[in-house]
């Protein structure tokens, strides 16, 4: 008790003393900032100590005994996050930390140093913080069967000297070089690890409709993966923008087009990626897999309206009556309009709407996504009907339709500022407002097929 008393105090003198950053000169505030992080990380070793404790005294092997089981929680994660209210990946990273770097107690009293014991020690006197310690005690962890203690001894020693001034991603640097040096022939083991443990979690969806998704690749793969986004944002112009939360904070935009964010344009890419090689399967004559379907409910009230929403199953999330439009749009997707009472009116086909041969003969004409100034190539695309089915009472032809990548097709169903006009058979990108017949300069483009003369994207 005397401790915990001891805690309060030492945390009511902290919480008195001022922190205004606002009023600090340079000096004063980096020698803030780094007294407080001396403080922080005296604060996480011991939160990081008592995790593993707790974690230890939780274990599976303990059985109804356990002290998480004896508070009713399945396992120390469970019983820290909600003892502490802290999240479930935190409670996870401190006691997989805690229990690597536990001292314990023989049947005599007597302490059994940690595995790690330098590491321990540095944590414990505040001279490293929980990151570096992580990068030092995972990076050795991973080479220690096939390495010798003494060796491993040396290279937890000069981690540690190392951690104390460098940051985690250069100290992380040195681990790799140390375990190559620990485990000269370990590339194939280390590989066949990173193999049993690739995965891709999708986690739960929040409540703004996002999704979490974690995905753990080898190295091969993540390779392929930043090669496949770096050839898209090649030639891309990008400008840095106020956040979108924090107009003091800046980050990456496009500098033309959609000024989508990198994350966003990422995020744009990989999905075009995965949409192509989902048509490319359907499509092939050979394939036996059956090509994914979403199914969307929605009222018949809220599609005559605009207004209202529609739901997919497998995700709690809702979807917009524009998006709702796009998917009958795009096909892929079956959407099931139902009327007041729930009873369903109308089953859309899961079959696309445009038959191949129709996208052989679209993707002849526009060479890829027409929206000007887009390079999405004809893989990354979807068909779209230029006056639309159930709004417009458009049909489906060659004439009536036009390529457009995923993220134009979803911006030509929302935006209240562009529409697509067909103007001497041809598809015209123009104002909503726009009166009077499409000029030349509106016209959408096409790739590698131009007129002689004609600007690239700007054929007539």
């Amino acid at each position: 008790m005397q401790v915990i008393e001891q805690l309060a105090a030492e945390a009511l003198a902290l919480a008195a003393v001022a922190c205004r950053p606002a009023v600090l000169d340079d000096c004063r505030l980096l020698e803030q900032s780094e007294a407080w992080e001396a403080i922080g990380r005296l604060a996480d070793a011991r939160r990081v100590a008592l995790a593993g404790e707790v974690a230890w005294r939780s274990r599976e092997q303990l059985g109804d005994a356990s002290l998480a089981k004896q508070h009713g929680d399945r396992d120390a994660t469970d019983l820290l996050a909600r003892q502490l209210r802290i999240g479930t990946r935190e409670a996870r990273r401190r006691t997989a930390l805690g229990l690597r770097v536990r001292a314990g107690l023989s049947i005599t009293g007597e302490v059994i140093p940690s595995r790690w014991a330098h590491v321990a020690a540095a944590l414990e006197a505040g001279a490293i913080g929980v990151d570096a310690a992580r990068v030092i005690v995972d990076a050795l962890g991973a080479v220690a069967r096939r390495a010798g203690r003494e060796q491993l001894e040396v290279a937890e020693a000069a981690l540690v000297e190392s951690a104390e001034t460098l940051s985690p991603d250069l100290l992380r640097v040195q681990a790799e070089v140390w375990q190559a040096v620990l485990d000269p022939d370990g590339t194939k083991p280390a590989e066949d690890a990173a193999h049993r443990n690739r995965s891709l979690k999708i986690g739960r969806e929040g409540p703004d409709g996002i999704t979490t998704t974690v995905l753990k690749t080898e190295p091969e793969i993540t390779a392929l993966l930043k090669a496949a986004i770096a050839s898209h944002r090649r030639g891309v112009q990008w400008t840095r923008q106020p956040a979108e939360d924090c107009a003091d904070d800046c980050e990456w935009h496009e500098a033309d087009g959609d000024q989508r964010s990198k994350p966003q344009f990422d995020h744009d890419t990989l999905v075009d990626i995965l949409k192509a090689g989902l048509r490319a399967e359907a499509d092939s004559a050979s394939s036996t897999a059956a090509e994914p379907e979403v199914i969307v409910h929605v009222t018949a009230a809220d599609l005559q309206t605009g207004r209202g929403c529609g739901w997919a199953d497998g995700a709690s999330g809702r979807i917009s009556i524009p998006t709702v439009q796009r998917l009958q749009c795009a096909g892929s997707t079956r959407v099931v309009v139902t009327g007041d009472g729930g009873e369903p009116l109308y089953l859309g086909t899961k079959q696309r709407l445009f038959s191949r041969a129709q996208k052989r003969a679209l993707a002849a004409r526009d060479g890829g996504c027409a929206w000007p100034g887009c390079t999405a190539p004809v893989a990354w695309t979807e068909g779209h009907h230029i006056k639309w089915v159930r709004r417009d009472g458009g049909t489906t032809d060659i004439d009536n339709g036009v390529l457009l990548c995923s993220y134009h097709h979803h911006l030509i169903h929302s935006t209240d500022q562009w529409e697509i006009r067909l103007h001497n058979r041809a598809p015209h990108l123009v104002p909503k407002r726009w009166r009077g017949d499409p000029l030349p300069r509106h016209r959408m483009q096409r790739h590698r097929i131009h007129l002689a003369g004609d600007p690239p994207g700007r054929a007539d």
